[in-house]
């Protein structure tokens, strides 16, 4: 996406900054426009149409709901929802955490016992997340599980999608309890300074889930290839868990194509 321009910020967006404020704009995603406030730490998001902007709207609440939980987390400054120029929007401002992604300080890691250092923080980050207990303002009305709610997310998907749907819900393996779960737990979302893991950043699909979900996606990688097996077993160590089978973390990263595909809504 291209960067806003300053001329864009509404009235009720520029309360929460300085007088005068300029801006950076860091590398743009493909749903939302982000601004750095230049000499504060503070970020300017916005996020538009119906479901992008409702994507805002939830990752606020979630920060607010989650404030007080002692996780790595920006803090909320404001959310502001209009209707502009035929379409819906939503800005949301929050502080902005020190660092980089964790993607590209793994990128320039030297050597394997440094990226498995990386990766047992990063494993017993996702346990804390896990182990945060549920705000019941965070928790759905219906009494479907986290998996129902994201196959049920398919009301205009193409044949493909479709598809995938049918088969993931043939084959989805046996529920296990709810935790708090990011909901986008990969690498280019946990942020590193220094030596030490500094924040987690984008919650707009925060809330109860399934855990196996965030494990699988921090698991990933990059997408360059599979990740060590020394710096998975890292990961599991700092997670305190069992390694998820590979044909269940293969259902889950379909789970995670199929709900960040843009017919999936």
């Amino acid at each position: 996406m291209q960067p806003l321009s300053p001329d864009e910020l509404p009235d009720a967006v520029r309360l929460w900054l300085p007088s005068n404020a300029t801006f950076e704009f860091p590398p743009q995603g493909q749903t939302s426009t982000l601004a750095f406030v230049v000499g504060a730490p503070i970020v300017v998001k916005r996020m538009r149409g119906a479901v992008y902007s409702s994507a805002a709207e939830w990752e606020h609440k979630a920060l607010v709901e989650l404030a007080d939980s002692k996780l790595p987390i920006p803090s909320p400054l404001g959310l502001h929802v209009r209707e502009h120029r035929g379409e819906r929007e939503a800005w949301l401002c929050m502080s902005r955490l020190p660092g980089e992604p964790l993607a590209s300080v793994l990128e320039r890691s030297p050597d394997a016992d440094s990226i498995c250092r990386w990766y047992a923080a990063l494993g017993d980050l996702a346990a804390r997340i896990h182990a945060t207990p549920i705000p019941q303002a965070l928790r759905p009305d219906a009494p479907f599980t986290w998996l129902e709610r994201v196959l049920s997310r398919t009301r205009r998907a193409g044949e493909r999608v479709r598809n995938l749907v049918m088969r993931l819900a043939r084959e989805r393996p046996p529920d296990i309890p709810e935790t708090v779960i990011h909901g986008d737990f990969t690498l280019d979302n946990v942020l590193a300074d220094g030596d030490h893991i500094s924040g987690v950043i984008d919650w707009g699909g925060a809330g109860p889930g399934d855990p196996r979900f965030d494990v699988t996606l921090a698991l990933m990688g990059d997408g360059e290839g599979p990740i060590d097996a020394r710096a998975v077993r890292a990961f599991l160590e700092g997670y305190c868990a069992a390694p998820i089978p590979r044909g269940l973390r293969r259902f889950f990263e379909q789970a995670y194509q199929m709900r960040t595909d843009p017919t999936a809504v």
